[in-house]
């Protein structure tokens, strides 16, 4: 077949007639369904809060997800350095802790504190496999209590946690009890979670639970606030 050469249609146009309007369609119907998909998640973890199952741990650990949210942004902002006791809200399957760690040795350590077992059995696995050691796994309800002395943590973060808790200013109250006079607290969100709150959403949090604003980074898909804890 001869295709003139200033035709604006490629050799595929005249062997697979309706193929784009194909792909279209069902790029159409792709993202109809994902936006359905986030629509019906956020609704759900609206109405009920809920940690990230163990079950999920390494879907949410994965390599993958430090590439679109590196833990450098949390070091940065807290201005890590060795020999800091550090309180890890939430540590998952410790995606971020041992780099946080890392970030403090030699004689730096990471409290890492999770609600659920199975969660800090994966990262006692994490930790056995990279040859961490500076990170002590805590089970504890952080709306509760978290088993540690007041103001004994030179910094506190988490990573996509406070929205998971039902009462997120508890826990901030529990960090803040947990921090020295000046201590940093850094929260950091990512908008594909389906907790994704907005950054007026945790300041608001956190001066609730007597924190300072003091500092952002990051941009709408991925931020790190920092909160200043200070003696009233």
């Amino acid at each position: 077949m001869f295709i003139p050469s200033d035709s604006p249609l490629s050799p595929a146009d005249f062997l697979f007639p309706g193929v784009h309007w194909v792909l279209e369609i069902l790029l159409v119907v792709f993202l109809a369904l994902f936006l359905w998909i986030c629509i019906c998640a956020r609704s759900v973890r609206y109405f009920w809060k809920f940690p990230a199952p163990a079950a999920a741990g390494r879907l949410i650990g994965g390599p993958q997800r430090k590439r679109i949210q590196p833990p450098s942004m949390i070091v940065d902002a807290l201005v890590l350095s060795p020999g800091m006791k550090i309180l890890e809200l939430g540590c998952g399957p410790g995606t971020f802790t041992l780099d946080i760690a890392r970030a403090v040795q030699p004689d730096g350590t990471v409290y890492a504190v999770d609600i659920q077992e199975g969660m800090l059995e994966q990262l006692r696995s994490r930790m056995k496999r990279e040859q961490v050691e500076n990170v002590i796994p805590i089970l504890a309800d952080a709306e509760v209590e978290i088993p540690l002395s007041d103001g004994s943590m030179d910094a506190a973060f988490a990573v996509t946690v406070l929205p998971e808790i039902p009462d997120p200013v508890k826990a901030l109250q529990q960090v803040k009890r947990l921090l020295k006079d000046g201590g940093c607290f850094a929260d950091a969100e990512l908008m594909i979670d389906p907790d994704y709150p907005l950054r007026r959403t945790v300041i608001k949090w956190a001066t609730k639970a007597g924190f300072t604003f003091r500092s952002k980074s990051g941009n709408a898909f991925r931020y790190v606030l920092v909160f200043q804890s200070e003696s009233q």
